[in-house]
């Protein structure tokens, strides 16, 4: 007797389905492969065999890394539509439209009855190279919110939001500029996992629909829906679907390796057991020698020598480091300006004494959250400097960076920049408000001022001019650049 041996070996995961040749289910398997994907089979294979060692395996390959670990294996290849296809209408011949989601691609595949009262496939749809409303779009977007996937905690987290943002699907670099700024708002990470979810259910409609209608019923599958049900939810909502008019199959991440399976039962019922230990051989020297794909070797260290990585430690060892409390006698007061750098990831404090040289410094990831990082930050600040004896004043802070403003309230600064335009607080330390000291003019204003005197090219040089206001503005002693300051100009007349 022989299993019938499905293998769906995608962008991220390597699926195994087996069934005995009376159709029942055998057993299958669900891993990431960490881009390794004919280790991954080898493993499975190698599980497999063990479960069933008085069996032999007739094998179908499916997926994006299909090809050459078929013709490794000396197995059959099928195309991954035409695999969910056979699965779709042996377990689920109602569907009309198949929205599937797996770790980098999208598809949507539309079904009709033919003549004979059979579904076939109708039209499909998949994306392109952008990895958008993926699996590893919403992986990117756990990771930002410092968060799991596969422990479920981002699917959590998404089925309690209450409130949606606006959040881009489309790229996963746009979907950070658009989160970032949100989560140093303050905005709870429940919702902002809700928006992300939302987010990939726009892009797939709105990207793989292209005008042709989703007919009911549809089905969900692929492993990013499988472990994403508020998911489903979001394709119900935006799709305006009933119960009846959706369908959730049992083990959806699977499905593409069901049809592969099934594959050996029709497509290629004369294909051959294959023979195992010589199919391991073959895989092994795939990993090693670069197929005709492109899966491409295995990656080389960054550096070549242990004298190499010496050499590179060396030449970064000679940067001069904060002078830190160890510096300073016991009992002794020292005087610094706070800088606080909300950045998209991470959080920068720098602590700057009467001289402009740098006391002190901390840097960590926000990790989604970037008010408790802060806030930790400071108290190993305070009580390093505690343990020492050293009494550290802070005369002034002042915060720059995506949560400037949020970290300015949190922490009643002084002052707080834009990357372009420093400006004096319109409140105090104590949380009242005061009037500015130094009124800054945007870059409108000061060209309509010079225009109005005939002082023009004013800012020749802008960038120039941006780097000085906030070094000096924000690190150095929160000095800020004076009401009407610009560039000499390089055509004045």
């Amino acid at each position: 007797m022989a299993l019938l041996v499905g293998l769906d070996v995608g962008s991220t995961t390597t699926k195994v389905y087996a069934m005995h040749e009376d159709m029942t289910e055998a057993w299958w398997g669900y891993r990431r492969h960490g881009a390794c994907q004919t280790a991954s089979v080898r493993a499975m294979l190698s599980e497999l065999a063990e479960r069933f060692p008085h069996e032999s395996l007739r094998v179908a390959v499916t997926g994006s890394g299909a090809r050459d670990i078929a013709t490794a294996l000396g197995a059959s290849y099928v195309q991954e539509v035409v695999a969910n296809a056979l699965a779709i209408s042996r377990f689920y011949p109602q569907t009309r439209c198949a929205i599937e989601l797996g770790g980098q691609d999208a598809k949507m595949i539309f079904f009709r009855t033919n003549d004979k009262g059979d579904i076939e496939v109708a039209d499909m749809r998949m994306n392109g190279s952008c990895a958008g409303g993926t699996g590893a779009f919403i992986d990117e977007m756990a990771k930002l919110m410092g968060v799991g996937t596969e422990s479920g905690e981002f699917e959590q987290l998404a089925s309690r939001g209450t409130t949606v943002h606006e959040v881009s699907g489309r790229c996963g670099v746009y979907a950070k500029t658009d989160i970032q700024p949100l989560l140093n708002e303050g905005i709870p990470t429940t919702d902002l996992a809700l928006s992300a979810l939302h987010a990939v259910a726009r892009q797939t409609i709105g990207g793989l629909a292209q005008g042709i209608d989703i007919e009911p019923p549809v089905i969900f599958e692929g492993g990013t829906l499988a472990y994403n049900p508020t998911l489903v939810r979001v394709f119900r909502e935006q799709l305006n679907l009933s119960d009846d008019q959706v369908i959730v199959p049992r083990d959806p991440q699977i499905m593409v390796a069901r049809g592969a399976a099934l594959s050996l039962t029709d497509m290629f019922a004369s294909s051959q057991p294959i023979d195992l230990p010589d199919a391991f051989v073959r895989l092994d020297k795939l990993e090693t020698v670069a197929p005709a794909s492109g899966e491409g070797r295995l990656a080389q260290p960054f550096f070549a020598t242990p004298a190499e990585q010496a050499d590179f430690t060396a030449r970064h060892g000679k940067e001069t480091p904060a002078k830190g409390p160890d510096a300073y006698a016991p009992g002794e007061t020292v005087r610094v300006a706070l800088g606080i750098d909300s950045g998209s990831t991470t959080t920068k404090f720098a602590l700057v004494d009467e001289a402009g040289e740098l006391v002190d410094s901390f840097y960590a990831s926000n990790n989604g959250r970037p008010l408790d990082v802060a806030q930790q930050g400071l108290v190993s600040l305070k009580n390093r400097w505690e343990t020492a004896g050293v009494t550290l004043a802070i005369d002034a802070v002042g915060t720059t960076g995506y949560g400037e403003e949020l970290f300015a309230r949190a922490f009643h600064a002084d002052y707080h920049t834009h990357p372009r335009f420093p400006r004096r607080l319109p409140y105090g330390r104590d949380g009242r408000a005061r009037p500015r000291r130094v009124r800054m003019r945007s870059r409108c204003d000061l060209r309509a001022r010079h225009r109005r005197t005939g002082y023009e090219g004013h800012l020749a040089q802008p960038r120039r001019a941006d780097r000085y206001r906030r070094q000096r503005g924000v690190l150095c002693g929160l000095r800020l650049v004076p009401r009407g300051f610009c560039q000499k100009p390089r055509n004045s007349r």
